[in-house]
């Protein structure tokens, strides 16, 4: 009987590794079992399980006839209420289980079970063992509606009803007398990769029972979890300490080793747990469900790692400024498309544990509405910043004029406000709802170079041809003003005590402005004097006369 365990194990490898058997049997592989009656049901799973453990007696390297039985066992079950990453495990169980119980106790006559007749004549919705609380109850809604299938509540308290009955004798006319019992050997048996001689050296304590694992499991999945959890410690010490030695890289990839391997470890935790250590029953579903819900925590991480490290390598490239409204408008596409992605990844994770994540994320969505009502002030600004993101009218780097007289370097353009150091470096923060609706001077657009005006009167009787060249030279040779647009003198008017003059020129940028006004201005006094040439200012005489 100890071959048979084995068997049947290595069948339910076989079961999951291929989901679609049965090319090589003599049964129609598509066929499923008949589900049509209450007493169809109960017939097939017996005679599937008969199938199921004369198959595993034989000793044969073939399993495709026990994943077979398995399978078609299975299909007598409502598993709809179990989590999806649950069932494959916890169906095998319940099959074994359920035998278990029938074959502890008196069955009723398959006459005396409502067969297709019965179910037209009268609507039997449900039909209840006698002397037991195990049901097979007709499906009302999903894939397998209308059919008769052990009920999910029967599912639920299959433990239970083991339970009850384990320390109950077989009945004699249905099994061989020598059987012991194939469900216990089955949970206290190993995978593969233990081999049975291993088992076999342990001392009796070991191979005892204790909450439904045999203590050798138990000691088992405490050292794989510390193991785990230390093999995860160290990659991720060494994780931490590549990020401080290659931090200043643009492109980082290497931080997703972290994620990916707490994934990697997680999936073979699982696989080591469930095939070879076989850990089964509601220990078995706290632990998956576990080190799934682990596995989905590292997939969220990685994709917003990910993300982030597209992020920061599109950024870091030459043609985008850090403080530019550009580097946050990537910033914001990358994070949407990385929450977008997080989303859905946890969406179908509540599905996948059995989640009703519709009304989750329905009441999600009327608390989002409540804080949008409320957050409408940053709304508001984050609009302002998608309006100054498609409008362009100034950038990070821009010197700009507000309507209110503030002038100064915008240092960076956000989603939600602009900031803008002012020539006193004094620092402004402006909300972008509010920076939208206002007039702005540009003065780096559409060239970066900013024109000065030097105002200025020489005294009538001037050459003023020696002036207009005096005046070129001090602007050409000036180190602070551009070559082209090539600087210009003009003379404006005949003032009311001098020759009113104009000295057109550009700086290479805005905040230049005062260094060439105040270069300019200092030279051309200087030139003025050695040259002898007179700057006149306003002046009045006042005559006073005697009064006769």
């Amino acid at each position: 009987m100890r071959y048979s365990v084995k068997s049947l194990l290595v069948a339910v490898l076989f079961l999951l590794a291929v989901p679609s058997v049965g090319l090589s049997s003599i049964m129609f592989p598509l066929e499923p079992p008949d589900t049509s009656s209450p007493r169809a049901t109960l017939d097939s799973f017996i005679y599937y399980t008969d199938k199921l453990y004369e198959a595993a007696s034989i000793s044969d390297d073939d399993f495709t006839l026990e994943a077979e039985y398995l399978q078609r066992a299975e299909g007598c079950f409502d598993f709809s209420e179990i989590p999806p990453t649950l069932v494959a495990d916890l169906s095998i169980e319940a099959v074994l289980r359920l035998r278990e119980i029938l074959d502890r106790i008196d069955l009723p006559d398959l006459n005396d079970v409502p067969d297709k007749n019965d179910i037209k004549s009268i609507d039997v919705v449900a039909w209840r063992m006698p002397h037991t609380e195990i049901t097979i109850g007709r499906v009302a809604k999903g894939p397998r509606v209308g059919s008769y299938l052990f009920t999910p509540e029967t599912v639920t308290k299959l433990a239970e009803y083991y339970d009850e009955v384990r320390e109950l004798p077989y009945k004699q006319n249905k099994v061989d007398p020598d059987y012991c019992g194939l469900y216990e050997q089955f949970i206290y048996s190993s995978g593969w990769m233990i081999p049975d001689g291993l088992l076999s050296e342990l001392p009796p304590w070991m191979k005892s029972g204790y909450m439904g694992q045999a203590v050798w499991q138990w000691v088992g999945l405490f050292i794989l979890l510390v193991l785990g959890g230390l093999c995860l410690w160290i990659v991720w010490l060494i994780n931490k300490r590549m990020k401080c030695r290659f931090e200043s890289y643009s492109w980082a990839p290497w931080r997703l080793a972290f994620p990916l391997f707490g994934m990697a470890l997680c999936a073979f935790l699982e696989y080591l747990i469930d095939k070879q250590i076989n850990i089964t029953g509601h220990v078995l579903s706290i632990v998956i469900m576990g080190l799934e819900g682990v596995f989905f925590i590292f997939f969220g991480f990685a994709i917003i790692v990910a993300g982030n490290v597209i992020m920061h390598g599109i950024i870091a490239s030459s043609k985008i400024k850090e403080e530019a409204l550009d580097a946050d408008v990537i910033k914001l596409v990358v994070r949407l498309a990385t929450f977008g992605l997080v989303f859905v990844l946890f969406y179908n994770a509540g599905s996948y544990f059995g989640v009703p994540v519709t009304a989750v994320f329905a009441s999600a969505g009327i608390v989002g509405i409540a804080v949008a009502l409320a957050a409408r002030e940053t709304l508001a600004n984050f609009f302002g910043g998608v309006s100054i993101f498609l409008d362009r009218p100034f950038r990070a780097g821009d010197y700009i004029v507000l309507d209110s007289g503030e002038r100064g370097e915008v240092k960076a353009v956000g989603m939600r406000s602009t900031r803008l150091l002012t020539r006193d470096n004094i620092l402004i923060t402006i909300p972008n709802s509010v920076i939208t609706n206002v007039k702005i001077t540009n003065q780096s657009m559409p060239e970066p170079h900013f024109r000065v005006r030097i105002k200025l009167g020489v005294a009538y009787g001037s050459d003023v041809d020696r002036v207009e060249a005096l005046l070129m030279d001090q602007a050409l040779n000036n180190e602070l003003v551009v070559a082209s647009p090539a600087p210009r003198v003009r003379f404006r008017a005949f003032g009311d005590s001098a020759l009113e003059y104009e000295l057109l020129c550009w700086a290479a940028c805005p905040e230049d402005k005062g260094r060439v006004i105040h270069t300019l201005s200092r030279d051309i006094y200087k030139k003025f004097n050695e040259e002898g040439i007179v700057m006149p200012f306003p002046q009045r005489d006042v005559h006073l006369h005697k009064a006769e």
